[in-house]
């Protein structure tokens, strides 16, 4: 009794731990990442500021498709002001969450400097996400559904015909797909679980932007692609923490590709 009790505090015991692998790190050059996402970051706020000015005073893309217009009248909420602050707060919520549980799993696995690089790897592929829904936005000048109805919304004097491609979504879908990538490919204990609680949340989100009358289902569908392939693209090629399989690195005057 006492030999099966010495074995079992053993193989529980930190020194015990043998049998679990070690929580690998995700491949991190820290000045390029920071000046990727301080760079994206940056021109997407300065893409935001120009609003006024960039934003088109006329849309280009101005009528729905029937199916999306019956579509968009099925979902609307009665209280469309309700739905749009219930998508600010779920999708802030969302945002602060998941880099507060990047780095508090981190710490968990005794490995805090993994945590604040998964941080900024989340922020990193979110920001490069969110450039190219800004730029999409002032190409494509699409009406938001509520304008096509010829109602208007308080501010709304630049934001009319920039319906497409849903921001809230974008995000939502960024984050939780660079989190789930990165907490996947490196074995985290709960990544799955972790994985449907953050894009059910930002699933979530992307209805809601349908309920406020703000975007059309393409938006956000769109929306939903563009932030999960930035979000698991970059994470995946750029900083995978093994050395198997394609991958993609920085290298002097470009990208090298290696297997």
């Amino acid at each position: 009794m006492l030999r099966a009790l010495a074995v079992a505090g053993l193989l529980t015991s930190p020194g015990g731990a043998r049998a679990q692998p070690p929580s690998p790190r995700p491949r991190q050059d820290l000045t390029a990442d920071a000046a990727v996402t301080a760079g994206a970051g940056a021109a997407t706020l300065s893409l935001l500021l120009l609003e006024d000015q960039l934003a088109p005073a006329r849309c280009r893309w101005c009528s729905p498709s029937g199916l999306e217009a019956d579509v968009s009248l099925s979902l609307r909420w009665r209280d469309t002001e309700l739905a749009a602050r219930s998508s600010d707060a779920l999708a802030f919520t969302l945002g602060g969450a998941v880099l507060a549980y990047s780095v508090y799993e981190g710490y968990a696995r005794g490995d805090a400097r993994r945590g604040w690089s998964n941080a900024l790897l989340v922020t990193e592929a979110t920001s490069v996400a969110m450039l190219l829904d800004t730029t999409a936005k002032y190409a494509f000048a699409r009406q938001r559904p509520y304008a096509w109805r010829g109602e208007t919304r308080p501010g709304d004097r630049y934001d009319r015909n920039l319906s497409f491609v849903s921001a809230h979504t974008t995000f939502a879908f960024a984050l939780a797909a660079s989190s789930s990538t990165l907490l996947l490919e490196q074995r985290s204990p709960y990544a799955r679980t972790y994985a449907c609680a953050a894009f059910g949340v930002a699933a979530t989100t992307a209805y809601l932007r349908v309920a406020a009358d703000r975007h059309f289902a393409s938006d956000v569908l769109v929306g939903a692609a563009v932030g999960t392939l930035v979000g698991w693209a970059i994470p995946h090629f750029f900083h995978a923490p093994t050395e198997d399989g394609l991958r993609l690195a920085p290298a002097p005057g470009g990208i090298a590709v290696a297997w």
